[in-house]
């Protein structure tokens, strides 16, 4: 025998521990298979027994059903020994050794990058022996050639942000679509007034929209009008309802549209004409596709796990979730910051991955009242970017992103705060003024558009609001501008 070193191929590497780790950190923990699921597929694993459980979790946990070593045990052959121990025992182990579930991600990046390696080492030596014996239909360029495709093939599977196309192929694709989407009135949903489509454009499928407004400025209600008149299109529309329970979500859609006041419905002191009009609509609503799914206490991975089944079995146009603040931020152990970013990111790619639109509700935080209190303007009021829960770097997560402004309950807030003053004859003080200004806002709301990602945000038109029956409506006149402008 005459060996030479060069003879013998040193072991590939491996990530059989970061393997093992992710596969027992989504045991532990099914929201570990969401930090991963955008990227990582079975066929990234070495070992072809971590990739048939990590499909099979994955399944599982897309179908909205939990995924531990009892509920996988059925779909695991019984056979199949690893060393000394049965499948079954050693998904027991690897569920058992779980260090930590905050590092999913990183195991994720391990294993995909182990996966490139070996790629691009299969690569050189199929390179090597294509130069060492050339096919006589092969050239040099050729090689070259394919083997540059290959590589390109890799890094874009091997980094999820790698992707990526010719411009020159993307352009008639994307031309193509947008004249088809132009005549095809199914693509995009309509806003429930025009005054709204005009600052916003139409709600687009696969997009993230943020509704900023204060507690009690009226998201909710513009959210089920919003949801009730889409079904009314024939879109099928979806409200996740976590602050409220889904009968309360209900009856506020039913005095919207019934014009009866939602105190009225829920005591249920009804005058013959208004039983009439309830049942009306309750008759109308029987085949509306707008559903109302009440939450509890929940995560980014339930409510992508509803809307998941959803899509599948009523194939939904529309989903609105009430509201940012009630679901619960992914990522424990990290900062806030990234956790919130991090909600509104999974957000976006549940729009994107789903193909629907999403429009989540935001809680906007009280630091208007401290710029009130510093510079007594009532300019202050007006909502600005920062005051989102998660504050305004979640707008790199939004396609759209409006705030609805009701100065009404904030007036109403402050003017019995402020200290009474002197003033000389024939002039108002602050608090009459403020007063004034609360007057001249009753019944009205503003769309303030913050980003639009297709056009120019800064628009801000005027809508009226009714309160008895919480329902938003156009003004039937036009409105003095300083309404909303430089006054408020």
């Amino acid at each position: 025998m005459n060996a030479h070193p060069g003879s013998f191929r040193e072991a590939l590497p491996d990530a059989l521990e970061a393997e093992q780790a992710l596969l027992g950190a989504i045991l532990t923990s099914n929201d570990a298979y969401w930090r991963v699921a955008g990227f990582l597929k079975p066929q990234h694993f070495a070992e072809h027994i971590h990739a048939q459980l990590f499909e099979i979790m994955g399944t599982m946990i897309a179908e909205g059903r939990g995924a531990n070593p009892i509920t996988i045990k059925p779909y695991i052959p019984a056979s199949v020994m690893v060393g000394e121990m049965t499948l079954f025992a050693y998904v027991v182990q690897l569920a058992a050794s779980a260090v930590t579930v905050s590092g999913a991600y990183d195991y994720g990046r391990a294993i995909i990058e182990m996966w490139s390696r070996h790629q691009l080492i299969g690569a050189a030596r199929d390179l090597e022996t294509l130069a060492q014996n050339m096919p006589i239909d092969m050239t040099p360029e050729k090689i070259i050639g394919e083997t540059a495709n290959r590589l390109t093939q890799i890094a874009q599977e091997g980094n999820e942000r790698a992707a990526s196309a010719q411009y020159g192929v993307i352009l008639p694709n994307a031309v193509d679509k947008a004249a088809k989407s132009s005549g095809d009135v199914s693509s995009r949903i309509p806003w429930f007034l025009p005054e709204i489509t005009s600052a916003l454009g139409d709600i687009r499928r696969g997009n993230l929209i943020g509704l900023m407004s204060d507690s009690g400025g009226g998201k909710t209600s513009f959210s089920l009008q919003q949801c009730r008149f889409a079904a009314s299109r024939g879109f099928k529309s979806a409200f996740f309802s976590i602050e409220v329970t889904d009968e309360e979500a209900a009856l506020q859609a039913a005095a919207q549209q019934s014009h009866i006041s939602l105190g009225r419905i829920d005591a249920y002191t009804l005058n013959t004409k208004e039983a009439g009009d309830l049942e009306r609509e309750m008759m109308a609503s029987t085949d509306l596709p707008f559903y109302i799914v009440g939450f509890g206490e929940c995560t980014l991975t339930d409510v992508r796990i509803k809307a998941e089944a959803m899509v599948k079995s009523q194939g939904l146009d529309l989903i609105v979730i009430d509201h940012a603040k009630m679901i619960a931020l992914p990522n424990p152990k990290d900062m806030f910051a990234e956790r919130i970013n991090a909600l509104y990111r999974g957000l976006k790619a549940l729009a994107k991955t789903l193909n629907v639109a999403v429009v989540i509700l935001i809680q906007r935080n009280d630091d208007w009242k401290r710029r009130w209190q510093s510079s007594g303007s009532s300019t202050a009021f007006r909502p600005v970017m920062g005051d989102a829960y998660g504050g305004g770097s979640i707008k790199q997560s939004l396609d759209v992103w409006f705030s609805l402004y009701r100065p009404e309950p904030l007036f109403r807030e402050m003017i019995p705060t402020m200290p009474p003053e002197r003033v000389k004859d024939g002039e108002l003080t602050k608090k009459q003024i403020m007063i004034q200004k609360m007057e001249e806002a009753r019944g009205q709301a503003a769309i303030i558009n913050h980003k639009r990602r297709r056009g120019e945000p800064g628009r801000s038109p005027l809508i009226g609001f009714d309160a008895e029956f919480t329902l938003f409506k156009s003004l039937s006149e036009e409105m003095p501008e300083t309404l909303f402008g430089e006054g408020l």
